[in-house]
């Protein structure tokens, strides 16, 4: 593409996951990807690296902004994750010298419009491995930019300014040493701007550094209370069943040791009877005894049969009621997106972005595709940007709401003294972070209030 001599060229890059640069663009091909002209497959379903260039005459770098790109299936830009790229450049803060001064440059660490930092990403300030490959990248041109020379008049007064400038420059030399000093002074300070950010960019990677270890924790700790309460769940009903089986067994023990007592006795009140009767009454006792037991058993298989019927039917209706329920939310997603797709497309289009605000996570955007999760359980997903289960996220908001120590004494009895806020879920630990100094240590239960999660 042609320029004028005054003009910037636009044109972006795109490193791969591992920060290798694999495409260079014009920034016309890049607005047939955002609008849905020409798919790039190859990058179908990854999210990128991003480098939005402004480059000027002499082919060197004035402005850049890190953002991240999103591919869908389709080979397209998702608009979902699209940012205003030329506004974020005309803001754009001092960065490292590339060759004509300090650049413009926009990231995750230096974002003017903090609503769109979560789109951003840190290029490496100590390599700046990412700088020297679009240097080379410009340098080779492959995408044909090309700047209109000036009309022969023009070129022939830049000279006469030239030659004029070259008296001026003999006759103000002392004067230009005097202003050595000021612009030593603007190097430090450009020198100490870039420290700055390189810092800047460090204290971000650790703070997400540790937000993930945190978010492990909390994610193990769930884990491990989840297997407690499950083998405690076992454990209480295998005891149930234990003593429902010795009760029974008790009961047919005494049966059984009552009839062999009456038999017995009437065995000894017979033993001087004739010996053909004292067999008899023994056949008797034996036939008595086999019918005794076989009612009992049959009794115990009756009441099993009528058990594993109960569970079996229950079984039938849990699994018709999850069908109908996973029924009912598939057909209220499909009426949300079929009745509002429209709609919520046109009003993309036209640059308006779904944010929401919510404790814990602050101003959210809310991409098209993923509204109807939204609506359907906003705890859920709130919890899921926050990086924390949605169980630990809603005792967190409890805490948020009222702060206040959760312990209670044996009789029952809140404690309710007033305790430091939380801002963070996943800074949030329950049984510690709910309760005041002189419960932490104790393992006291925790009061739920009324109309809380």
């Amino acid at each position: 593409m042609i320029y004028e001599d005054s003009d910037l060229a636009g044109a972006v890059f795109i490193f791969s996951e591992g920060r290798e640069l694999i495409r260079e663009m014009n920034y016309a091909e890049f607005e047939a990807l955002l609008d849905g002209y020409v798919p790039a497959m190859d990058l179908a379903n990854r999210e990128l690296h991003a480098v939005y260039c402004e480059i000027n005459s002499h082919y060197l770098i004035a402005n850049a902004v890190f953002f991240l790109a999103r591919f869908n299936a389709s080979g397209f830009v998702d608009q979902g994750s699209s940012v205003p790229l030329f506004q974020l450049a005309q803001h754009a803060r001092k960065g490292p010298n590339l060759g004509s001064g300090p650049i413009g440059l926009v990231c995750a660490s230096q974002c003017p419009i903090k609503h769109f930092t979560m789109f951003m990403w840190d290029p490496d300030f100590h390599s700046k491995h990412e700088f020297k490959a679009l240097m080379d990248a410009v340098r080779r041109n492959r995408m044909s930019i090309q700047f209109l020379e000036p009309d022969p008049e023009q070129k022939r007064r830049e000279e006469d300014d030239a030659r004029s400038r070259a008296i001026i420059e003999q006759s103000v030399s002392k004067r230009l040493r005097k202003e050595f000093d000021k612009e030593l002074r603007d190097h430090m300070a450009n020198t100490i701007r870039e420290q700055r950010l390189k810092t800047s960019a460090l204290l971000r990677q650790r703070e997400q550094s540790i937000a993930e270890l945190k978010q492990q924790y909390n994610a193990r700790i769930e884990d491990y209370r989840d297997m407690v309460e499950q083998h405690k769940a076992l454990l209480h009903e295998a005891r149930e069943r234990n003593d429902a089986l010795k009760d029974t067994i008790d009961g047919q023990a005494e049966k059984i040791h009552g009839l062999r007592e009456y038999y017995e006795l009437k065995v000894e009140q017979a033993s001087t009877m004739e010996h053909d009767q004292l067999h008899d009454i023994k056949r008797g006792y034996e036939l008595e005894m086999e019918a005794a037991i076989e009612s009992q058993t049959q009794d115990l298989k009756e009441l099993l049969q009528m058990r594993e019927v109960e569970i079996l039917y229950r079984n039938e209706q849990e699994a018709k009621l999850h069908s109908e329920a996973a029924a009912l939310r598939e057909e209220n997603e499909a009426l949300i997106n079929n009745s509002g797709d429209h709609l919520l497309s046109k009003m993309l289009e036209k640059g308006i972005s779904f944010v929401s605000y919510q404790p814990g996570a602050g101003y959210i955007t809310l991409p098209l595709s993923e509204i109807p999760k939204f609506m359907d359980n906003p705890t859920a997903y709130v919890a899921t940007q926050c990086g924390v289960s949605e169980k630990h996220y809603s005792e967190w908001l409890e805490h948020y709401h009222v702060p206040i120590c959760q312990a209670v004494d044996a009789e029952g009895n809140l404690c309710g003294d007033n305790i430091i806020r939380i801002e963070s879920p996943a800074d949030f630990i329950t049984g510690e972070s709910d309760c005041c100094h002189n419960h932490k240590s104790n393992k006291t239960p925790r009061l739920k209030i009324a109309g809380k999660a």
